[in-house]
């Protein structure tokens, strides 16, 4: 087959969260043959497993230890051969239409990076684009009602968030993997970040619409806060030297 995407879901202990996440990526991604679903698990332990082996529809990769998220989500993008790939959290949910407003945007010369509005089950947006400049990052409309006629523009932005996100493959070789010196947090940043600096665009699109669970996926707040700190020391020091240096090829 000749799949045009790359669905890459990246699993950890959810399998309640991820079966309604791919529940959702079969019913609205198009016809079967455009696209090529992946899941890539983390050493789950919580069933997970059978439940993928149970799924014919699904290429499943298993690891034998947690090796976190950029690491899991570089692995599904080798694995796969598609020219556009999306990452998606396995506690999000997309709708209906979600995905050839993203391929349009991609399909722009200029544009490397492409994330749609992220949204709560409940009505509230958490994902509608960074904006402002480095020094100064503004997370638009966080937490705010989800009203239509806020952030309703394509916007290109610092980053957007990586819960769900657009990549290019033949850009890959230009702007490398996933940097896996972040175990969890500000990967997909640091992606976006570099794709800016070599030119490209990173763009919010309104028109696609999914809804995010935020930190569905992981319940254990203070693991969460441990991560998010690591993560950000290091990305910090990163980009004060540059933010070109451990980045994979």
């Amino acid at each position: 087959m000749n799949e045009t995407v790359d669905l890459i879901v990246v699993n950890y202990n959810t399998k309640t969260l991820l079966a309604d996440c791919l529940a959702s990526l079969r019913l609205h991604s198009g016809e079967p043959g455009t696209y090529r679903l992946w899941v890539v698990d983390n050493a789950s332990t919580d069933g997970s497993i059978p439940y993928l082996r149970s799924l014919p529809w699904v290429t499943a990769l298993y690891n034998r230890e947690n090796r976190g998220y950029a690491a899991a989500c570089n692995q599904g993008i080798k694995a796969g051969r598609a020219p556009f790939i999306f990452l998606l959290n396995s506690d999000t949910r997309v709708t209906a239409g979600w995905l050839p407003p993203l391929i349009q945007a991609l399909q722009d010369p200029e544009v490397a990076v492409a994330g749609p509005r992220l949204v709560t089950p409940d009505g509230f947006l958490v994902g509608a684009g960074v904006v402002g400049d480095e020094a100064n990052p503004n997370m638009r409309g966080w937490g705010e009602p989800d009203d239509p006629a806020r952030f309703a523009e394509p916007t290109a932005c610092l980053s957007i968030c990586g819960a769900c996100m657009g990549l290019k493959r033949d850009l890959l070789p230009e702007l490398g993997y996933f940097d896996e010196n972040f175990f969890h947090y500000f990967e997909e940043t640091d992606y976006c970040y570099r794709a800016r600096r070599h030119g490209y665009k990173v763009l919010y699109v309104p028109t696609s619409r999914v809804i995010h669970l935020v930190n569905g996926s992981c319940r254990n707040r203070r693991r969460l806060q441990a991560f998010f700190r690591q993560s950000k020391a290091y990305f910090d020091r990163k980009w004060r030297t540059g933010g070109e240096t451990n980045a994979l090829p």
